[in-house]
């Protein structure tokens, strides 16, 4: 039977708002591609997307630490704080093998989770909420999960997973959080979620963190029964895919579709402060200043990065901005050392100092062309013994010098890539648009 379906459609109806350009509802609820009639207004017109250039005479040196290597990747953003840092790998990367996981993104659904990894496992979620199970060795599929219930797997959107202490949870579009064994795949508990999931989830201080368009919820990591939730400002639209918050001890870091900030507390949802990256002044919808990048927590210092063209540095002790910028997008910044880079919504690829928000460098990843068409189409970045990759939709994996942003290298991949890859041992494991889970390590 399906449970609240209309309403299901209506919810998911808002968040594709923004992503479907006001063409036609059917292009992402079916297959029907044909447009209503009237003029075609770009909600992301080419003018209005952030344009971002090196500060002149600034000239610091970028260093990096030392690349570290890291045994599991167990939570979208590689860590609680989204912070991984430099990671180790192999620079000569060469495919060891590609798996199918699903359904891809299309017009009905889209892969809104990033691949996770514990222990040989790493886990995956497709575009209808289906979550499958690889060995990292050889790719071969452990088993495959479909969390949505009979006749219900209409209008959803995909799923997010976390592992944490023996656990893999997993938050669907169908409103439903469901805890599982991850070595086969057997339901440990499930209930329903106040709202539809659209991807984030973070895993904390025996907290299950939920963010939806507008509340932020947490649940009990023994049984899922709500303990507190939290209501932000209400927000007229909303990016489709909500960010996972950012842990740090026991203070949670979330941003909201209506560009609001909040620090609550893990344990029991107490609000310790507020920020908002709001667009003031501005009523174009290109500049819907809701968040839909990961904040990041490093060293006590929140990096947020909102739709509406601002990113903010936060002191996380007592929520002081301590610099904004006009560098904003849908992809979650990449803090390593006292540098974070940041893809922008106009394809190109920054590095900006965390000390005060000045860039020093700034590289078009996608061509003008092609970033003319699909504006924001790239991953976020991930920094790896010396080299920052980005993904992009066009089906482009693009590695970087860090130091001076020129491009390395460009790899072929079998779809887009928009959704950041994980790092585990000596693996990248890359999550293609069209459901093709993709190992890369140092090649023979």
């Amino acid at each position: 039977m399906m449970r609240q379906g209309f309403s299901r459609r209506v919810a998911l109806l808002g968040g594709a708002g923004l992503l479907s350009g006001c063409e036609t509802i059917e292009d992402f609820f079916g297959t029907s591609r044909r447009p209503l009639p009237g003029t075609r207004i770009a909600v992301l017109a080419q003018d209005e997307r952030t344009r971002v250039s090196a500060d002149r005479n600034f000239n610091a040196a970028i260093t990096l630490p030392p690349p570290v290597a890291r045994a599991d990747w167990p939570q979208a953003g590689g860590t609680l704080g989204h912070s991984p840092g430099h990671v180790a790998l192999a620079p000569n990367l060469a495919e060891a093998w590609r798996s199918s996981f699903g359904s891809g993104s299309g017009y009905r659904s889209r892969i809104t989770g990033a691949p996770i990894v514990a222990g040989d496992t790493v886990f995956v979620s497709d575009a209808y909420g289906a979550v499958s199970a690889f060995a990292t060795a050889n790719g071969r599929r452990r088993w495959r999960f479909d969390s949505s219930r009979e006749n219900e797997s209409d209008g959803a959107v995909g799923a997010g997973i976390a592992f944490d202490n023996g656990v893999l949870y997993v938050s669907t579009g169908l409103a439903e959080l469901i805890a599982l064994d991850p070595a086969d795949a057997s339901v440990k508990w499930r209930v329903n979620l106040p709202a539809p999931s659209r991807g984030g989830m973070t895993v904390a201080g025996g907290r299950v963190l939920i963010p939806t368009m507008d509340q932020l919820f947490g649940f009990s990591v023994e049984d899922g029964r709500r303990v507190w939730s939290y209501r932000a400002s209400a927000a007229a639209t909303a990016p489709l895919g909500t960010p996972s918050p950012a842990v740090e001890g026991d203070v949670a870091v979330a941003g909201f579709a209506s560009g609001e900030v909040v620090a609550i507390r893990v344990a029991d949802g107490r609000v310790l402060w507020t920020e908002s990256l709001a667009a003031a002044g501005r009523i174009s919808l290109a500049e819907v200043s809701g968040i839909r990048a990961l904040p990041v927590i490093s060293d006590g210092r929140v990096v947020a990065v909102g739709m509406g063209g601002l990113s903010v540095a936060i002191d996380l002790r007592s929520g002081r901005r301590l610099w904004e910028r006009e560098l904003g997008g849908p992809n979650s910044p990449y803090v390593a050392g006292e540098w974070v880079f940041a893809v922008t919504d106009a394809g190109e690829a920054a590095a900006v100092s965390r000390d005060d928000g000045r860039v020093r460098w700034v590289t078009a990843i996608t061509p003008a062309a092609a970033a003319n068409r699909a504006p924001g189409l790239l991953a976020p970045p991930i920094l790896a013994s010396g080299q920052l990759y980005v993904g992009t939709g066009a089906g482009e994996l693009v590695a970087l010098n860090p130091i001076d942003g020129v491009i390395i290298g460009r790899r072929r991949m079998p779809g887009g890539v928009t959704i950041q890859p994980a790092i585990a041992g000596d693996t990248m494991f890359v999550a293609t648009d069209d459901a093709t889970l993709v190992a890369l390590r140092a090649s023979a």
